[in-house]
């Protein structure tokens, strides 16, 4: 009875953000629908990865640039309806699609458009949507409203290529569209039943929108971040883990297949992506705890420890507990992270500090994608072949032949991981900067900072 009791409160307190997330989480699915299927109707109508490359590039790199400045946009206009707006923006683009396709006007070159302006108006809902967040939510919810937000991430990568599949061969590409069309839809009416409180308004002038403006604002907001060494040094290590995991997510495919089948493959992904849904909804439950720097680095110690293991051995179980428990931790990682920033700065600069942090992961994870394939080919798969440079050292340990480059490559990621988790956890837990239900503890000067070292 007091589990259900203590249940009821929590829902009631976020029963605001629950509305929000339901039909912003179907929008969301909605989106990837569209995204799976119109990379299956490029490749169709081309047979090229080239093209698919050219989708995925204006529909990722567009946004990330452009954040900065959606990010100082933001923190002017009323967080509310520029969510409705850039759903808006974003529901008119899938229904242009869908009108070009019932009309058999469709080229490819639409799709490169679409995918620019699909990312203009994501990097606007992000940001907007993240800044909005400490307004809805109280601070001790905040662990629970980002876990359930990463929980429908969860959801979203394991059904919509399922989903994409079975609807494209039933309805086509133009019923796919129709879904998301209609998903944009519940999202704009949950969004408009619903309030959302603004910040008190900003003192400076917002007369205008010029680039001096605009870039002030930006300098104002990486001030924000500068001045408080926290904040600089979470910026610095997740940075580090995106690039990390942009490496990663290129690297997990020829891993596998390096000594297995496709079959076997989607098996293993679907067992990592279970791991994703149940540490979305552990996070979700439990929140994170009060003390969410603690929870940060050692989830993120245990996320170094699954990616040794998961390059340890080409043996497919060690490989499949390594993806599980690297997707487990990450859905955690990335709650208490981005609720320590919501808690950690004023409101009235969240949506600026908020796409500053974008931009950084966002091209720190660019530059993991394009590192992992020179770092391997060129080198450390050469290295350890049979008859390699490493195959009596390294190879002796985890193996040689094909895929154990690449293996190397994720255990060292691993280890890199594991000793900044481990040495910034003993550093917050010697300055006993640990329990974020007081924001004033998080705010530590550089000065601070170099007089301990």
């Amino acid at each position: 009875m007091k589990h259900l009791n203590k249940l009821i409160v929590i829902i009631r307190e976020l029963r605001n953000f629950i509305i929000f997330w339901i039909g912003q989480s179907l929008s969301e699915i909605g989106n990837r629908l569209t995204g799976f299927g119109l990379g299956i109707w490029v490749y169709q109508n081309t047979h090229e990865v080239a093209g698919l490359s050219l989708v995925i590039f204006f529909t990722t790199l567009p946004g990330v640039l452009i954040t900065p400045f959606v990010g100082a946009l933001v923190d002017r206009w009323n967080r509310k309806w520029t969510i409705i707006f850039s759903d808006l923006a974003a529901a008119t683009v899938t229904l242009a699609l869908a009108v070009l396709l019932f009309t058999d006007h469709l080229e490819i070159w639409h799709t490169y458009i679409t995918a620019f302006c699909t990312s203009v108006c994501g990097s606007f809902q992000m940001i907007a949507k993240g800044a909005a967040l400490p307004m809805m939510v109280k601070k001790h919810q905040m662990g629970r409203a980002n876990g359930l937000i990463y929980f429908s991430t969860a959801v979203g990568q394991l059904t919509a290529p399922i989903l994409a599949g079975i609807l494209i061969a039933s309805i086509q590409l133009e019923g796919l569209l129709i879904v998301d069309f209609s998903t944009y839809l519940i999202g704009l009416f949950t969004l408009l039943i619903i309030e959302i409180p603004q910040p008190e308004p900003r003192t400076t002038s917002t007369q205008g929108i010029r680039i001096n403006t605009m870039l002030n604002d930006i300098a104002y907001g990486w001030n924000a971040i500068a001045d408080n060494a926290i904040l600089l040094i979470l910026l610095a290590f997740m940075t580090i883990h995106f690039f990390v995991d942009g490496m990663t997510t290129v690297l997990i495919n020829p891993l596998i297949l390096s000594f297995s089948s496709a079959k076997t493959f989607g098996s293993v992904m679907s067992i990592a992506g279970s791991g994703m849904l149940i540490g979305s909804i552990l996070m979700s439950i439990w929140g994170g705890g009060k003390k969410y720097i603690s929870t940060l680095f050692t989830f993120a110690a245990l996320n170094g420890i699954a990616l040794i293991i998961t390059g340890i051995k080409p043996y497919i179980p060690i490989i499949s507990i390594g993806l599980f428990l690297s997707f487990f931790t990450l859905p955690i990682i990335l709650s208490t992270n981005m609720t320590i920033w919501q808690t950690s700065v004023n409101s009235n600069v969240q949506g600026r500090v908020i796409s500053l942090y974008s931009t950084f992961i966002g091209l720190a994870l660019a530059f993991g994608n394009l590192s992992a394939s020179p770092l391997t080919d060129k080198f450390l798969e050469p290295m350890l072949l049979d008859d390699g440079l490493l195959s009596t050292s390294i190879g002796a340990l985890i193996g040689t032949g094909q895929g154990r480059g690449i293996g190397f490559l994720m255990v060292m990621e691993g280890l890199l991981i594991l000793m900044i988790s481990i040495s910034l956890y003993t550093y917050f837990a010697l300055r006993n900067i640990n329990s974020e239900s007081n924001t004033q503890q998080l705010i530590v000067t550089r000065k601070e900072i170099v007089e301990d070292l």
